[in-house]
């Protein structure tokens, strides 16, 4: 025994668990690194179809709401986007909607935004009253669509995209629930008893069109959706 470790090739033998110690160690960061990555990619690719069906039902859902928009003026509706999947897969490649106006313009939140409060500013309280609960009707079904989509489809779709979209359905319970305060003194006010002077929302309202403008234009920023932009 004691020749064996006195014959035994002791550099030969370092050598090799030093070779093999790196070989472990690329094997490790390989299987880190580079198979969930090309693991991630195939899976990418397989549910591509997927992915794109549920992202252009999402920027449907938005362009409908945004087609309802009484708050855009006409120096805004100069530009027409037409919104199609991406041409570099044909076997894809499809029209998904239409806005009519150009909301990839930094400008076009601003706007919008000025145009709501300046709207308001010119109403009587009871125009606004009635105002506000046009658009709360208008906002229940829009959440409502978008919290259907983010309960049963979500996966596939970017975390921050979620995240935003979650948010902004939130946005509009604390608006609804805000305006539940603009009904305390209805019975006061059939009777004659007192006036409406002011309700509640306005800011809350412009809040929400500001944070469906930013989902909507980072929606038709994704790299698989094309956008054509067409003077009116």
């Amino acid at each position: 025994m004691k020749s064996f470790f006195y014959c035994f090739d002791w550099d030969s033998f370092w050598m090799n668990v030093l070779v093999s110690l790196i070989f472990l160690i690329i094997g490790i960061l390989i299987s880190i690194k580079l198979i969930p990555y090309f693991t991630l990619k195939l899976i990418y690719k397989k549910r591509r179809k997927f992915i794109l069906n549920k992202v252009s039902f999402l920027i449907q859902e938005f362009c409908d709401f945004l087609e309802t928009n009484t708050f855009v003026k006409p120096e805004l509706k100069k530009q027409n986007l037409s919104i199609f999947t991406s041409k570099k897969d044909l076997k894809t490649h499809h029209f998904v909607a239409l806005i009519r106006y150009n909301v990839l313009e930094e400008i076009t939140a601003l706007k919008i935004n000025i145009e709501i409060l300046e709207y308001f500013s010119r109403l009587s309280p009871n125009e606004k009253f009635n105002k506000i609960e046009n658009e709360k009707e208008k906002l229940i079904i829009f959440r409502n669509k978008l919290e259907s989509l983010i309960d049963i489809h979500s996966l596939d779709i970017e975390e921050n995209l979620l995240s935003e979209i979650s948010d902004l359905c939130l946005k509009i319970r604390v608006f609804e629930r805000k305006l539940k305060y603009n009904d305390t003194p209805d019975d006061l006010i059939k009777k004659g008893l007192m006036k409406r002077t002011s309700i509640f929302g306005v800011k809350e309202l412009s809040e929400i069109y500001k944070l469906t403008l930013s989902i909507i234009k980072k929606l038709l920023e994704l790299d698989f959706i094309d956008v054509e932009i067409e003077n009116n």
